[in-house]
């Protein structure tokens, strides 16, 4: 596959066509698995069926390096037989080192010798998840010891150790030509901090309203909510700016030892709900943004209260972190639902906001009993594969099963559109010629090559 580099806000690829990602998350979270999905070779094909373009694959620090110092280069191979395999199949690939509650021990990440906890307890009970993050001491101490590179057992630094375990990484995958970038860590999160800011804000709030309780949601008032954020998102900024920032100039200095693969940056976790990120651009390399948005319904029983007003706000906020950072972007994590009669729909509003601001898109997450559930159907939309021009704007209208498309033209250029259907009406604007390549029996990437320049409309219809 051709690489695709950055060309402002576009993803180009080495022909001049701007291409738009379209996928899926991969993130197999099971150490008894060595973290791969047993036969996945097998789920290629329902990439293919789905018209997917790209995968953000999650690797592991406990896999990439079990003990202090020792890379597995066993388990990068495996890594970079997938990714030769998204090459086969025509998927580019976001590397992602993720991390869930810190470390393998709670979750998935770090690996026991570097989840320095010191001992310390950890919940068993929580309501969600990601509560453990403000409720337990052994992952507030193991992340704060992280941030102050606190000597492992060998006496090396922790932030040492992820240091140099990236220069191995950037050096497995620097000859991949569909690998886009590398993610140095998946929601980093800020230890203690985070507790501290919650509690001030809190407490603040108390002032005003003794009966404030973020247990209890229900009976916060919008307004409420957004002075609440607007106290706590101060100091994450602060955070952001500094420590993560930090953080990423030390992972650009790794990965520049061994490759010129571009940095993937989207701030610390509490990024991934409505509050802004102080991340700045990076000298010297190619960077990606790749921020996170779900509604507070995420990984609950509520989905009914699913507020598609609160992820539209969110990720016009994102939008303007775009703007202001001037990247590329991914929106690299959204979704998360269960298989619910309602998910197609909050699906297709979604694709409706990667639609609008152009962006590169990856659903969370991949499981394989999914591939047949007709709840995930709408995860296979129509969109513009790569475009022999700039594109402009474009739109599928799943109901209708009509696909609009409008962009400047480069004459000569061909441009190639991924339809989950077959068109029978076709307005071409001014072609010189058009081609039905069938992916599947119901799916196709309709080929259109331009005969002049110019802005150029093309609508496509079942």
């Amino acid at each position: 596959m051709e690489r695709l580099h950055a060309e402002g806000t576009r993803f180009v690829n080495e022909s001049g066509k701007e291409v738009i990602l379209q996928g899926i998350n991969v993130l197999q979270r099971n150490r008894d698995h060595n973290h791969f999905y047993p036969d996945f070779e097998k789920a290629y094909d329902y990439f293919r069926r789905m018209g997917f373009n790209f995968l953000r694959f999650g690797i592991f620090w406990d896999a990439v390096e079990p003990e202090p110092g020792v890379i597995d280069h066993e388990y990068l191979k495996k890594v970079r037989h997938y990714v030769d395999l998204a090459n086969e199949n025509g998927l580019y690939v976001m590397l992602d080192m993720h991390q869930d509650l810190f470390a393998q021990k709670f979750i998935d990440g770090a690996p026991d010798w570097a989840c320095l906890d010191e001992g310390l307890p950890h919940p068993e009970n929580c309501r969600l998840w990601y509560e453990a993050y403000l409720s337990s001491e052994a992952i507030i101490r193991a992340a704060d010891n992280f941030w102050a590179n606190k000597p492992a057992a060998d006496g090396i630094g922790l932030l040492d150790h992820y240091e140099h375990m990236w220069e191995e990484i950037a050096a497995a995958f620097a000859d991949c030509t569909n690998v886009i970038g590398l993610e140095p860590m998946n929601e980093p999160f800020m230890g203690s901090l985070a507790r501290e800011v919650f509690g001030a804000g809190t407490m603040q709030m108390m002032a005003k309203n003794p009966s404030f309780s973020l247990a209890d949601p229900a009976a916060v008032s919008p307004e409420e909510t957004a002075e609440f954020m607007g106290i706590v998102a101060q100091r994450f900024l602060e955070f952001d700016r500094t420590t993560l920032m930090d953080f990423y100039r030390r992972m650009q200095r790794a990965i520049q030892k061994t490759s010129d693969l571009p940095i993937i940056t989207g701030g610390n976790i509490y990024c991934s709900t409505d509050l802004p990120t102080g991340i700045e651009r990076l000298e010297g390399i190619q960077q990606i943004y790749a921020p996170h948005g779900y509604d507070a319904v995420v990984d609950s029983d509520r989905y009914e209260s699913y507020s598609k007003a609160n992820v539209e706000r969110l990720y016009a906020h994102k939008k303007e972190t775009q703007d202001r950072l001037g990247l590329p972007t991914i929106a690299a994590e959204w979704g998360a639902f269960p298989s619910l009669p309602v998910v197609n729909g909050l699906i297709r509003f979604m694709n409706g906001i990667v639609e609008k601001y152009l962006w590169g898109s990856a659903y969370c997450e991949y499981h394989p009993e999914n591939e047949q559930d007709p709840n995930f159907a709408s995860l296979c939309r129509a969109y513009p594969m790569e475009t022999a021009g700039k594109l402009l704007a474009y739109h599928y209208d799943e109901a209708a099963g009509t696909f609009t498309v409008s962009y400047d033209a480069v004459p000569g250029g061909t441009s190639r559109f991924f339809l989950p259907f077959i068109p029978e009406k076709t307005d071409a604007g001014r072609t010189a010629q058009t081609e039905v390549i069938r992916v599947t029996e119901n799916a196709c990437v309709f080929s259109v090559t331009a005969q002049e320049a110019g802005e150029t409309t093309i609508v496509l219809s079942k």
